[in-house]
């Protein structure tokens, strides 16, 4: 057994909150271990999220892309089973997204904003590495104007 392998656990995780700061940004909170970590999203992704996290997703008269994405995927077959932080380099994360079908499973490899966005979504299970995880620092929204919670 590699001496890394441990990195690679996959560990249970929920998006807790989103928190919007600086007029800008917004930092995403993962609960996982008992403890939150934040991670910043660009303004696009966060506005998305919030979108989708406040329900005006459900009700939109026009879809946005990651709803056209899981209903072609649907007509396809596949369903998203599972969304997975999976590797983080600098700034930037890169997250597994595993469908499944009946006779096959597929992988896509995205990032953040979009996992956070389709995970919400579609309300699948998430995942974080442990390698992951210990790249993330804890996080505490007190001053921050929180945008929702979970």
């Amino acid at each position: 057994m590699n001496d890394n392998t441990e990195l690679f656990e996959l560990i249970e995780c929920e998006l807790s909150q989103i928190v919007f700061e600086n007029n800008e940004d917004y930092i995403a909170s993962i609960y996982a271990e008992d403890s939150d970590y934040g991670i910043h999203l660009n303004s696009y992704d966060g506005t998305i999220l919030t979108f989708v996290d406040t329900d005006c997703a459900e009700s939109s008269h026009i879809n946005i892309i990651h709803q056209i994405l899981l209903k072609f995927k649907s007509a396809c077959g596949f369903d998203l089973k599972r969304v997975i932080i999976e590797a983080k380099y600098g700034d930037v994360f890169y997250c597994r997204l595993h469908w499944g079908s009946e006779n096959k499973d597929i992988y896509n490899i995205c990032g953040i904003g979009d996992a956070l966005i389709l995970h919400r979504l579609n309300l699948t299970p998430l995942l974080i590495t442990r390698n992951v995880l210990s790249q993330l620092e804890k996080f505490d929204s007190d001053g921050y104007s929180e945008s929702s919670d979970l």
